[in-house]
């Protein structure tokens, strides 16, 4: 009986993650051995091996050896990450791939109107992972974390408001609960260490503007991000680098959705209204000199915090002004 194409896409996919998870130990594997071991043929084996390599993974063959990847991978487990979770959020929907587009595509396709709160989807690697106004997301296989969480906004797309504000807020306080020094948040939705980014923050909305609507919520968090990657167009940096001791892949994943789920419940709650002083204590731009762009317009002022609804506060000549996100990008005065 022959697949369907649906089943023969399913079954390539898993190969892909099995032969993922054999090579992560960076020992040899033969190619005779992993056919054996998945029933396959070598030259199946060899054809996903030159397909993974393409994604990003640096495999090599020696004749006689079989392959290896350049050093051990740690790989996200949903097991480890769950039981790392505080226990009233370990029966939560949780998804695993190994490959993926994107994890917020991810979180789309499953939603339904039973769909838990807080149903979260990782990813070992993105091949088409986006920021904020469509830039792209580099994402590449086993450095960081990929991270989508679904939210209801049972008030409406306004409930919205501040979303992203509340949860750069969260990925701060996990670095600095890390022991990491100098993290900011760049409003509306980049955490920085020591100025180079080192997370975005993505919301995408769903719903009618009179009804209730969602939130597909993704997050991505450089651990193990290399300093090469020629792709990426600011100065950038990974939690790796600013820490003493080995970097646990599955305790972050769990950290952040634990600390996300958190701040998204109490914003559901009363907004950013007991955030603001926490707010200040990490905004990368208060009481510096800002330049806004919006479109072909800029506007300079001083950097004076947030309101309790997410809005950026500039001081102008004119007065103390407000400022919602959309297609604004807020940059030092001096760059």
């Amino acid at each position: 009986m022959s697949l369907t194409k649906q089943q023969s896409d399913t079954s390539a996919h898993d190969l892909d993650s099995q032969l993922v998870q054999r090579l992560a130990d960076g020992g040899f594997h033969s190619g005779e051995q992993l056919g054996l071991e998945f029933g396959v043929s070598r030259a199946t084996i060899h054809n996903h091996i030159e397909k993974l390599t393409t994604l990003g993974l640096d495999i090599f063959r020696v004749t006689g050896k079989g392959y290896r990847l350049a050093k051990p991978i740690q790989l996200l487990s949903s097991d480890k990450v769950r039981i790392k979770l505080p226990h009233e959020l370990r029966e939560l929907p949780l998804y695993l791939n190994h490959v993926t587009g994107s994890t917020n595509d991810d979180i789309r396709s499953i939603i339904t109107n039973g769909t838990t709160p807080g149903t979260s989807v990782l990813a070992e690697m993105q091949t088409h992972g986006r920021g904020r106004r469509g830039k792209q997301w580099h994402s590449p296989f086993g450095s960081n974390l990929y991270l989508s969480i679904y939210w209801p906004l049972l008030q409406g797309l306004n409930a919205a408001m501040g979303l992203s504000v509340a949860l750069g807020l969260a990925v701060a306080e996990s670095l600095t609960a890390a022991g990491i020094q100098e993290v900011s948040v760049k409003w509306p939705n980049d955490v920085y260490i020591q100025r180079k980014k080192v997370a975005g923050i993505l919301v995408e909305l769903e719903g009618q503007a009179g009804g209730e609507g969602q939130a597909i919520i993704g997050i991505g968090l450089n651990l193990a991000m290399q300093d090469t990657e020629a792709s990426i167009d600011q100065p950038y940096t990974s939690v790796m680098a600013h820490l003493d001791k080995p970097l646990d892949r599955n305790w972050w994943a769990s950290e952040l959705i634990k600390r996300c789920i958190d701040r998204l419940t109490v914003h559901d709650q009363q907004n950013l209204k007991g955030l603001l002083d926490v707010w200040r204590e990490y905004d990368h731009f208060y009481q510096q000199p800002v330049r806004l762009i919006l479109g072909q317009h800029e506007q300079i002022g001083v950097g004076k915090g947030i309101d309790e609804f997410g809005a950026l506060l500039v001081q102008q000549s004119d007065g103390l002004k407000r400022y919602f996100g959309g297609e604004i990008s807020v940059r030092n005065a001096t760059t």
